[in-house]
């Protein structure tokens, strides 16, 4: 080959590469940078969760672990509910990369109304994403513990603790359906709710919040709870994570009062207190809150034995273990356990908790602890351990491809009266008949004059309580959520010839220790008693939450007792209604009175419910969820207890009274079971009278003999059926042979649960039948 040719062949080869080479440089400007794994929604949440992880700087992964208040990002200081304000947004989101807020009781928006909700939580969440270095959302928490209860314009539904004297899991499940509905359309994506604490002391302060004294019906209802907020899919945009709260003990502490020490032995711990978080962690709960208290002499955000041994290795918690409020510093401040906030930090975090509720000083909680990761006093494989947790829970969410919510929608979500069906049906299942002497209910609707007094009869903030609009229950007149009260309940009950007389009864709430005006309100009362057929008194608690709702007395306040006495002596026939948080020790009251109803904290519908029940409407059906005490020096006092201890209540668990009767026929139990058995069990229950009503068919067990100390009986299963006139249902009922086990061993309580041998009792109604469990 000549030097021409060749130097021609080279110069076609290198046109040729130069094009091919332009031709991939083309290509390659054309096609769009590809996306980071985590950014990739195909791909599982675990590989999603490791890419981001190892991108992340320790400041980036410590700000996950901060939960901070959001009226520390609104007006002027921490309480200012003002417009957000930039600078705190960049000292919260910039300077401390803080990955999750909350609203706590009252930090709402101004105006408080749905669309101002999500105009806040989107703001909040586009500053955050827009400074955050690799996009990384925050999730935004709140109490809302019976209904979307923050927001001014939602439905409320009656507390925990009314929902379980409905003894309707389905039911519980509808309410935290609805109420996760509401809460994610207003961009929160988590519910400190349900609380999963058991309910043995009315003298605590956070005793509406529970689902009573009994582990199976508390945790039978904690699952539906659960099950209820976050669904199939938590992603979906009518799901929030749920949280079990507070773990463990917490409601049990030694002198009654709330955040104080908890004396428990570890055999009651497990038996009684920890099955409902059980339950929860079963029905893939995400999130656990720490109980504020310690038990046994160690707080439990310190303890790795509760929340290392038990809650993850024994229950196989996988989720999000997160502080209650400030509770981190309060091992320095208040538990004294640690001698900095700093030492507090690591002593926490070692223990197994993931986030720390702050709630307000974010530089506080996180300089400290990338102090400690640089001193290896806390190790980055644990700090990597919470925050892909934290991670992997905001993946579930959805947040990384759908950070916003429609501002528009949320007022259509929850302005919309569909719920309010919903909240009656659950009010009138939870109210609970517990006297009616000469059949006094139902009323007749022919009456001619009919009273309603007392200081609940035409008070909505009363029949709502504490954790409405405000953390104290609603304390502005102008942020009262919409409801119907008893007053407007009967007004629309009656006959058009009825004429409904009212009268407070009782002096404002400012006069209230002013002995002319309380004569002079139940005067008035008494006055408009005698031109009466009949008087109808609501009487109970004005709202209250956590340490303001401790008692020493549980008692009804003097002058509504005094009230009360002096309607009896007209020598008319008194209905008394009960609005409260718990029963009150008011047993001179209740035994002056023909007739007595508790409504506990019905909410939003609480006067139509009643009024359905006190003109036979519908006939009563709750079932009381805890004991009801003749006197104070009773407390605490449980239907489940050892042998040996007294049981006098003035109600005892499982009462209920029904415009109807029930008769339990055929009791069918097999003579014989395993351990990992199911014992199915049947009965027969006719409704014997001439109305329609609902039936809580309740099933207890006891065994005589048995190596430990249990319960001389315990409920093991039940199950609400409706019956018209004359019907009989066969009701047949599961009962896991496990819900028989004890703890074995001695005093320490530290073995595994155990379904002894022997010879045990089942008891429905009045029919006893006994089986044997072999080994």
């Amino acid at each position: 080959m000549n030097r021409r040719k060749f130097s021609l062949l080279m110069l076609v080869t290198a046109l040729s590469v130069a094009l091919t080479g332009t031709h991939f440089a083309i290509a390659t400007a054309e096609k769009p940078p590809s996306k980071p794994p985590y950014l990739d929604p195909s791909l599982p949440v675990e590989k999603r969760v490791k890419d981001l992880l190892k991108r992340m700087t320790l400041e980036e992964k410590v700000g996950q672990m901060t939960q901070i208040n959001v009226t520390r990002l609104m007006g002027e200081d921490e309480w200012d509910r003002g417009p957000l304000n930039e600078e705190w947004m960049k000292k919260v989101f910039v300077d401390n990369h803080v990955g999750s807020i909350l609203s706590g009781g009252g930090a709402a928006p101004v105006p408080n109304n749905p669309e101002e909700w999500a105009k806040m939580t989107n703001a909040l969440q586009r500053y955050a994403l827009q400074h955050s270095r690799l996009k990384i959302p925050i999730i935004y928490g709140v109490d809302a513990v019976h209904g979307h209860n923050n927001v001014l314009g939602a439905t409320i539904y009656p507390h925990n603790i009314g929902l379980a004297n409905s003894w309707n899991p389905s039911l519980v499940r509808e309410v935290y359906e609805r109420t996760a509905k509401e809460v994610r359309a207003t961009g929160i994506h988590w519910n400190f709710a349900p609380g999963a604490d058991i309910a043995r002391d009315l003298r605590w302060g956070r005793y509406y919040e529970t689902f009573g004294e009994d582990p199976l019906l508390a945790s039978e209802m904690v699952g539906a709870a659960v099950t209820g907020l976050e669904g199939d899919k938590l992603s979906s945009p009518d799901r929030v994570a749920a949280t079990a709260k507070h773990y463990v003990g917490y409601s049990h502490p030694l002198n009654g009062q709330d955040r104080a020490p908890a004396e428990l032995s570890l055999r009651t711990l497990r038996e009684i207190f920890l099955p409902s978080f059980e339950r929860a962690v079963q029905d893939g709960a995400e999130t656990i809150m720490v109980n504020s208290g310690s038990v046994n002499g160690i707080p439990v955000h310190a303890s790795p034995y509760l929340l290392r041994d038990v809650l993850r290795k024994e229950l196989g918690f996988q989720g999000v273990v997160v502080s209650d409020w400030e509770d981190i510093i309060k091992l320095h401040t208040v538990h004294k356990i640690a001698p900095s906030y700093k030492e507090a930090i690591r002593i926490s975090i070692n223990a197994g908790v993931d986030m720390s509720m702050v709630p307000l000083d974010a530089e506080g909680f996180t300089k400290n602890l990338i102090e400690l990761v640089r001193e290896k006093k806390v190790s980055e494989k644990r700090i990597d351990e919470a925050v892909s947790r934290i991670l992997a829970l905001k993946f579930r969410l959805g947040l990384f491809e759908n950070p916003y919510v429609d501002e528009k929608k949320a007022k259509e979500i929850i302005v919309d009266r569909a719920d309010r069906d919903l909240a009656r049906r659950a009010a009138t299942q939870s109210i609970t008949l517990l006297k009616n002497e000469k059949n006094l209910l139902p009323l007749k609707k022919d009456l001619s004059t009919v009273l309603v007094t007392g200081p609940s009869a035409d008070n909505p903030a009363n029949q709502m309580g504490g954790w409405t609009i405000g953390w104290q229950g609603v304390e502005n007149p102008d942020e009262m959520p919409p409801a119907v009260t008893l007053l407007e309940g009967i007004k629309g009950k009656g006959s058009k010839n009825t004429r409904v007389l009212y009268e407070p009864g009782v002096p404002p709430e400012d006069q209230d220790d002013d002995p002319e005006a309380v004569d002079k309100a139940i005067r008035k009362a008494v006055n408009a008693a005698k031109k009466a057929d009949v008087v109808i008194a609501a009487v109970g608690e004005t709202p209250y939450a956590e340490g303001e709702g401790d008692t020493t007395t549980a008692a009804l306040p003097p002058s509504q007792a005094k009230l009360i006495r002096a309607l009896k002596d007209t020598g008319k026939d008194v209905v008394v209604v009960l609005v409260a948080g718990r029963p009150l020790v008011m047993t001179e009251t209740i035994e002056s009175v023909p007739a007595f109803l508790m409504a506990y904290l019905p909410g939003t519908e609480g006067g139509s419910a009643l009024a359905d029940i006190l003109f036979g409407d519908v006939s009563p059906s709750g079932k009381l969820a805890s004991t009801w005490p003749k006197r104070i020096g009773q407390l605490p006092t449980f239907y489940n207890r050892q042998p040996g201890a007294s049981y006098d209540p003035l109600f005892p668990f499982g009462y209920g009274l029904s415009y109807t009767s029930f008769r339990y026929e055929n009791f069918q139990v097999p003579k014989s079971a395993k351990p990992k058995d199911t014992l199915r069990v049947s009965v027969t229950v006719t409704n014997t009278g001439d109305q329609a009503g609902d039936e809580i068919v309740q099933v207890y067990a006891d065994r005589q003999y048995q190596s430990v100390l249990s319960p001389v009986e315990r409920l093991v299963a039940f199950q609400r059926i409706s019956l018209k006139p004359g019907e009989s249902k066969r009701v047949t009922l599961d009962i896991p042979v496990s819900r028989l086990s004890v703890i074995p061993g001695d005093i320490l309580g530290t073995e595994k649960r155990v379904v002894e041998p022997g010879t045990y009792q089942l008891r429905v109604g009045n029919l006893k039948k006994t089986f044997t469990i072999s080994k």
